[in-house]
């Protein structure tokens, strides 16, 4: 039987043998081109992930040809990184924290490194996730400077990371509360806490690492509500916080659900959990890109094999606060509610965000998906996005136009109508699952269309007690697969059960 170790450096050799050919020399500088894009992500992170990667495992392995391959493509890197920078949109904490983390062991760089971070601005914007990131990258700064306004930037960091924190363990990743959350960048925002920890940081993130675990879906998929619903960048995270954390149970389970996903995800270049063709990008966001979140994924997935057993975590479970994710489970069913938030369309709510039974498996999970605005506009699919909720909603003949500039522009952040055509109706649901699995809604003085859709499983409507017949009307493809689509018009006043089994 291979070993949890063993398992993890099978995972990075797959991923390492997948991406180590896209580094490629080309008018003498060593870049990291993506296979799909077919250029190098610059503006990104990939590159500085990728060096990384090679550089740590290099380390660990006594491997000297792969400490000097990323030796080549990190030199490359800090020649064109004042161009790099200069770039829309780089991910400055993003290529900091990489840069700092091979400090100290890529023995050609040490002052160029320093220098480097020295001179790159942190991101101007506080989105939670990053900011561990930058504490760790302002740490170093102190270490090397010895200027107390480092250290005054970390504390301040700190300080937001406890307001991002609700009572019950989970995290919000824009502050003011309210605006965003996702399980896939709450994970992130853990895992990076605790590589902080790893690195000698006083933090409690026990509730954190509860309120996770607490809302694992049986089938072992932790990243099923909001933006980032089945990408694989929490997932390095994951084995990272659960291999780093010595929860060895948790990662086993983790490593069965990535050993059965990403061997076809790497080989299609993909960068979901899922069976698509890469090149297709269906359902990414607009800052998707392949080369930089299976870096990404493979440096984490290094860092957890450096770090295995290292800072050991208690997870504590605590009452529902007022997160706003409400998890029901028990030994035959498990459902995800989400009260949602006003940023993306992605997570709005209250929704049902993942369905599962003993009999049927996993029966729906992965609401909504990129909408257009707040970059959702490249790859949109609208029918897709439109119908893949579980739910109440509205229907008008403004669906094209939805395409629309006119409509792009009204439908800003905070719009209950979140775009022309789209109306679905945030009717919150009662949750029962003492006997099978018990949904239920009441309509306003309004009817609205009864949208259900399901992988498998069996799914009995009644209308105010009464059985109906509804009508499968359409198949769409989310970020996990097929699901048919059943529909039905409600009439205003009524209380509709759905049953699940």
């Amino acid at each position: 039987m291979t070993s949890i170790t063993g398992r993890i450096e099978n995972l990075i050799g797959m991923t390492m043998d997948t991406c180590r050919p896209w580094i490629t020399s080309e008018d003498g500088s060593v870049l990291f081109k993506d296979p799909v894009d077919g250029c190098e992500i610059s503006a990104h992170y990939g590159a500085s992930h990728m060096a990384a990667s090679l550089i740590i495992l290099g380390k660990l392995k006594d491997d000297h040809s792969m400490i000097s391959e990323g030796e080549s493509l990190l030199g490359s890197l800090l020649d064109r990184w004042d161009y790099m920078k200069s770039l829309p949109g780089f991910h400055n904490d993003f290529n900091n924290f990489a840069l700092c983390i091979i400090d100290g062991l890529s023995d050609r760089s040490h002052d160029r490194i320093k220098d480097t971070v020295l001179k790159t601005d942190d991101t101007s914007f506080n989105t939670v996730n990053w900011l561990p990131m930058r504490w760790y990258v302002n740490r170093k700064r102190l270490e090397w400077t010895g200027e107390e306004r480092y250290g005054k930037i970390c504390e301040d960091i700190r300080s937001m990371l406890d307001e991002a924190v609700f009572p019950d363990g989970f995290i919000d990743d824009m502050l003011p509360k309210g605006r965003s959350f996702s399980l896939q960048y709450d994970v992130a925002s853990t895992a990076f806490m605790q590589f902080l920890r790893v690195s000698g940081e006083q933090i409690d993130i026990s509730s954190q690492t509860g309120a996770l675990l607490n809302a694992l879906c049986p089938d072992g998929d932790i990243n099923y509500m909001g933006r980032g619903t089945n990408q694989v960048f929490c997932w390095g995270l994951w084995i990272y916080l659960l291999s780093s954390a010595g929860l060895n149970d948790e990662l086993d389970r983790a490593l069965s659900y990535l050993e059965g996903y990403l061997p076809v995800m790497l080989m299609n270049n993909n960068i979901m959990l899922n069976s698509n063709a890469g090149k297709e990008k269906y359902m990414w966001w607009d800052y998707h890109y392949c080369s930089v979140y299976t870096a990404h994924l493979l440096m984490w997935l290094v860092l957890a094999l450096c770090d295995y057993g290292k800072k050991p975590v208690v997870p504590s479970y605590i009452p529902e606060g007022n997160s706003g994710l409400h998890i029901y489970r028990n030994d035959d069913s498990f459902v995800a509610l989400f009260d949602g938030r006003s940023e993306y369309l992605a997570e709005k709510g209250p929704v049902i965000s993942a369905v599962w039974t003993k009999e049927s498996g996993t029966v729906f999970k992965g609401s909504f998906g990129p909408w257009y605005g707040l970059f959702g506009n490249r790859y949109i699919r609208p029918d897709a996005s439109r119908k893949n909720f579980m739910g109440m909603m509205r229907e008008n003949d403004g669906i094209i136009a939805a395409a629309s500039s006119l409509i792009r522009k009204i439908s800003r952040p905070g719009r209950k109508d979140t775009s022309g055509g789209f109306d679905p109706v945030f009717y919150r649901p009662q949750i029962d699952i003492t006997d099978g699995i018990k949904i239920t809604y009441r309509t306003d003085r309004h009817p609205a269309v009864l949208n259900i859709p399901v992988f498998k499983g069996s799914v009995l409507i009644t209308v105010d007690g009464s059985e109906v017949k509804a009508q499968d009307t359409v198949t769409i493809r989310n970020q996990y697969g097929q699901a048919t689509v059943t529909e039905m018009l409600i009439a205003p006043r009524k209380t509709v059960e759905i049953r699940i089994t």
